[in-house]
């Protein structure tokens, strides 16, 4: 580079395949593989070794299903059989790993807000306190006759992140009777109340809500929640299920 720096090159993989230790075993493992892209390659340029590893997926990224603001309810997407419309969702293929081994992942969900209050593609850094983009509580002129509309607008809770959660989970190996076989998770979601008890939450709904299965799928129900709590909260007085 111009700096004296040199360039290096990584391959992104969700696991080496340590066994393998021949081109023509990886090539011959990756004849097999239906699921993942298996190569033989550098994990880096200025690695000496070639290794047979699980090239990482191509990234999943969808546009956010339409909803009016502050929408609690069904939005304008299509579930897992092309019905409309669905609580607003996204549906993923859990990774999988050819080595059977325990792996453990890591679930990060970002809810993000996006703004049209001001430019945020011209918009950076040193914008910060500059009450020429955006100001709390402007006054607009919405008439075109002089008389303001005064906005309840407050610059700290424009365009940031409202909500951040991480989860760590186990991917176990798949036992010979799973082998070949696709496996849905019919997962349960929603609270103990009713619509306003709940908020912003919902009283109760199954993901995905229809699940079409052939003869040989495999269902994997996981059921979440408690029989019963001391929480105080509306909804059965403390009972929840």
């Amino acid at each position: 580079s111009r700096e004296g720096g040199k360039w290096v090159k990584f391959n992104s993989f969700i696991e080496v395949l340590s066994d393998i230790k021949t081109e023509s075993a990886c090539k011959t493992a990756a004849r097999s593989e239906g699921k993942n892209k298996i190569i033989w390659d550098k994990l880096r340029s200025d690695d000496d070794t070639e290794r047979c590893f699980v090239q990482a997926p191509e990234i999943h990224c969808d546009e956010a299903p339409y909803t009016r603001d502050n929408h609690l309810g069904n939005a304008d997407n299509f579930g897992i059989n092309n019905e409309r419309p669905n609580a607003s969702r996204i549906e993923i293929d859990l990774p999988y790993f050819p080595s059977g081994d325990v792996k453990r992942c890591v679930f990060r969900t970002r809810y993000n807000i996006s703004t049209t209050d001001y430019d945020g593609w011209n918009t950076f850094a040193d914008s910060n306190n500059n009450a020429d983009v955006i100001s709390n509580d402007p006054t607009v002129n919405v008439f075109a006759d002089g008389s303001g509309l005064e906005l309840a607008l407050n610059t700290a809770q424009t365009g940031r992140t409202f909500q951040d959660r991480s989860h760590i989970y186990q991917i176990l190996p798949r036992t010979a009777e799973m082998a070949g076989k696709t496996i849905y998770n019919l997962n349960v979601r929603g609270k103990r109340g009713n619509i306003v008890q709940t908020f912003p939450a919902t009283e109760y709904d199954f993901i995905p809500n229809r699940l079409t299965v052939k003869e040989n799928d495999l269902v994997h129900v996981q059921w979440t929640g408690s029989n019963t709590h001391n929480n105080k909260n509306n909804g059965d007085d403390g009972e929840g299920r």
